[in-house]
């Protein structure tokens, strides 16, 4: 009976089955200053102008021949375009991008990518962009190395780039991309409406290299059923999650540099908006100037036609520096001093407010301001001062805590009877001076909310006073992970297939777990076991560390870690194996196969499945049916070997479908020269089928002296095919 290897191994490579390794993250090469606006022409790009296109008008352009390495085709990579399609898959690809297939209503597609800000040249007008569209990505979806589906409406913006062809998963047929991407909104025809603010800084602010700013945001959504995410970018490359977030800037130059910070809301639909600040930071040399409002201590409401007196000072980082002041008092009204003296008049009916700015300068041209609100009553109106006695400033509470407020004021008027009410930030309110509210947080943030103390006289005249309440998330879960295989650091020779264990505990019953490892070469794993193929190309040991991580259903994580040391692979020395490559047939080898018959393992078919080299190989199972096949030789190690390392080459190939059964295996084993197993090397099965040989290798330093099995051992079920193929062993000692 034939055998329909080479049929099934075509189907498994249709079906996308070969699962190649993770890679460690890198940046791209080829045109990389164009895709990430570096290059020569970059200042050709207008980026205040857009222009709206389609996939097709896109695809339909002429490809340059040959494309400049660092230059742009115009006008094709001199505009921002804006497309509006579906995006299908997307994944992260090995220079570090998000690559997105993009499909129109036609089924036409388009290849756009996002750039790794860290990637980015700081001196990228692309940056802020850059920065802003992997964020929003980031907060709704996650890419891994393997092509996921999204089928969600997209509108994009980015800037056009002609992209060599190489088999590129959705390219136009003339290589044209979105590269890079600086905007992204999903599902942007949706009714939902977010609409995202920054509370602090509250404007632009001017700062010193090494000055930590805070940093707070917030949002709303049209829908009362959504839930926001949040993210920040800063402009210089870092990012944050969160409603709030503090971020360092530095300038090491000489002159002072602007970076836009972004804060971006994202609802679960994918809907999202941004708000900015401009932080300019000064570089170190700079001065630093603190300007301050001593007089009126605060905030003030005064009668129509009152003198009200001010008094500003100021600190200057440089001793040497001069100083000169100013102060704008909001109607109009200017003085060039430190203190001066300024009368409001109010001729309406209402009260006005004004806002009072007191501004220091020194030679250098550093400035600093500082301001204080004046309202003003309509001549004859009588005056009201609120003020908060309960809390005496701002605080800091836990969810679920009541807190007490108290307030007062006085009038002008004698005569005058006042009335009082609160409001509390999150809805709630009060009518009375003295008062108790309670804060709940059911987020994962601290949230910041204003209380506001209102006291109102009968002839209308009110006076406000505020205190700021941040109240932090309830407890949340406690998880707690462990590693429980390796029960310690291990070191292990290059090659070898290390197995993983993990489990974790959760303080809330109720709570579900995911689990993840990250063996510390790039490569990740999913669920509470796994298992690594270590390497080392070196001459020298290297560590890894492997990180286990478990997450809870409400984002609470906890991780354990093992130390695992790899030693490199051995060189030279005796090989001790008799026809290591099968070149001489089935001589010194045993081999069997149930279905086969007598001897049908060891394979010169070159045609279904090459050999690593040479002209044979040894091919167990690959029949679609139920079958053990089996390879052995004896060897015996010399006790005066300082090592012994066995290695070989294996092919995998399978048309089982399933990613998480593992239906066929193959088992290496030594055993004693009577069949007794020693230590099983590994166990490899149709999960682990790839594209081409794949090297492994073991320490047998501790059968130094024995006479030793190489046992291989192959089991299929009754349906679909996995062949596993071995060429090429060693056994080298030293």
């Amino acid at each position: 009976m034939m055998r329909s290897r080479l049929l099934a191994a075509f189907a498994a490579m249709s079906l996308g089955l070969a699962t190649p390794a993770l890679q460690a993250q890198s940046c791209g090469v080829e045109r990389w200053s164009v895709k990430t606006g570096t290059d020569a022409d970059v200042g050709l790009v207008n980026l205040s102008s857009q222009q709206t296109n389609t996939i097709a008008t896109m695809r339909s352009w002429p490809a340059p021949s040959p494309i400049p390495a660092n230059n742009r085709v115009s006008p094709y990579e001199t505009t921002v375009w804006v497309l509006n399609a579906t995006l299908t898959q997307y994944k992260l690809e090995s220079d570090s991008d998000i690559h997105l297939v993009l499909q129109d209503a036609s089924g036409l597609t388009m290849i756009a990518e996002i750039p790794l800000p860290s990637c980015v040249g700081s001196s990228s007008p692309f940056l802020s962009g850059i920065t802003n569209a992997r964020a929003q990505f980031n907060a709704v979806y996650t890419a891994t190395t393997s092509f996921q589906t999204a089928n969600v409406p997209v509108k994009l913006t980015g800037i056009g780039m002609f992209d060599f062809l190489h088999g590129q998963t959705g390219v136009a047929p003339n290589g044209i991309e979105l590269h890079p991407v600086i905007d992204i909104q999903f599902n942007p025809g949706t009714s939902n409406t977010v609409t995202a603010s920054i509370n602090s800084p509250a404007s632009n602010v001017t700062i010193a290299s090494g000055t930590a700013v805070s940093f707070s945001g917030s949002a709303t959504d049209s829908s009362s059923s959504a839930t926001l995410s949040y993210s920040w970018a800063f402009g210089d490359g870092a990012t944050a999650t969160g409603a709030t977030a503090s971020h360092t800037y530095t300038n090491t130059g000489t002159s002072p540099v602007s970076y836009t910070a972004t804060f971006t809301a994202t609802d679960n639909t994918g809907v999202s908006n941004s708000a900015t600040r401009t932080v300019t930071v000064n570089p170190p040399a700079a001065n630093t100037v603190t300007a301050s409002i001593t007089t009126p201590s605060g905030n003030v409401t005064i009668a129509s036609g009152t003198a009200q007196s001010f008094v500003g000072s100021a600190t200057d980082s440089s001793s040497s520096a001069t100083l000169t002041y100013s102060w704008t008092f909001g109607d109009g009204g200017t003085a060039s001093t430190a203190s001066a003296s300024h009368t409001y008049t109010n001729s309406g009916t209402s009260a006005v407010t004004y806002t009072a700015t007191f501004k220091a300068t020194d030679n250098t041209g550093v400035s600093s301001s500082a301001t204080r609100t004046i309202t003003v009553n309509p001549a004859g109106a009588n005056t009201v001062t609120a003020s908060i006695t309960m809390p005496s400033g701002n605080v800091t509470i836990a969810s679920g805590t009541a807190q007490s407020f108290a307030g007062s004021a006085t009038d002008s008027s004698s005569s005058a009877t006042l009335t009082y009410n609160w409001t509390f930030g999150d809805g709630g309110t009060a009518s009375t001076a003295s008062a108790s509210h309670t804060y709940t947080n059911t987020g994962t943030s601290a949230v910041t909310y204003t209380a506001t103390f209102k006291a109102t006289d009968n002839t209308g005249v009110s006076s406000t006073a505020s205190r700021t309440i941040t109240v932090n998330p309830a407890a949340a879960n406690t998880v707690t992970a462990t590693i429980t295989t390796p029960s310690g650091n291990v070191t292990i020779a290059s090659g070898t297939n290390q197995a993983f264990a993990g489990s974790a505990t959760d303080s809330s019953s109720s709570a579900t777990l995911t689990y993840g490892w990250n063996f510390g070469d790039g490569s990740t794993a999913t669920g509470a076991s796994a298992s690594h193929v270590f390497t080392n190309t070196g001459t020298s040991a290297i560590t890894r560390t492997v990180t286990f991580t478990a997450t809870d259903n409400t984002g609470v994580s906890s991780s354990a870690t093992r130390s695992i040391t790899v030693n490199p692979a051995p060189t030279g020395g005796t090989q001790l194996l008799l026809n290591p490559g099968f070149e001489n047939g089935s001589v010194s080898w045993s081999n069997y196969s149930s279905v086969g018959g007598g001897g049908t393992v060891i394979s010169s078919d070159m045609t279904n499945e090459p050999s690593h080299s040479g002209s044979w190989d040894a091919w167990l199972n690959g029949w679609g049916k139920t079958d053990t096949d089996t390879l052995s030789q004896n060897v015996a190690i010399p006790s005066t070997a300082t090592s012994a390392t066995l290695s070989f080459w294996l092919h995998i190939d399978t048309a089982e479908t399933s990613t998480t059964t593992a239906y066929d295996k193959l088992t290496v084993q030594v055993q004693t020269s009577s069949g007794t197993v020693l230590a099983t090397l590994a166990t490899f099965s149709n999960l682990n089928a790839a594209s081409g040989y794949t090297q492994y290798t073991y320490d047998l330093s501790a059968y130094k002296g024995q006479t030793v099995k190489i046992y291989l051992k192959g089991t299929e079920d009754s349906s679909y095919q996995t062949s596993f193929v071995v060429d090429d062993f060693a056994l080298n000692v030293q």
